[in-house]
């Protein structure tokens, strides 16, 4: 058995950090956000690892790295992606990405 690759271990470790932040956005618990700049964080510093945000990232008239207008649209739309997109971080392998 080898070790665990740094990449490998990183991958996973950003697929469990934005897996804890999808769940409580999806749910109410955070302030959308927030919860949508962490995951933004999570996306720019290692995008190969949760391609599966990409959709939170292209929502239409929303530029995730300027200026944000948080409307009740937007907070909908955001918190129902986190919906979509949880359960496909939650069921897939790090390698599987």
């Amino acid at each position: 058995m080898s070790p665990i690759r740094k990449t490998t271990l990183r991958r996973a470790q950003d697929r469990k950090r934005a897996e804890v932040i999808l769940k409580p956005l999806s749910e109410g618990g955070i302030d959308v956000y927030e919860g949508y700049i962490e995951l933004y964080s999570v996306w720019r510093s290692n995008n190969a690892a949760v391609p599966e945000l990409r959709p939170l990232f292209r929502i239409p008239g929303v530029d995730p790295g300027g200026a944000l207008s948080v409307t009740d649209d937007f907070r909908r739309e955001v918190r129902s992606l986190a919906a979509q997109i949880l359960p496909l971080i939650s069921n897939s392998s790090p390698e599987a990405s």
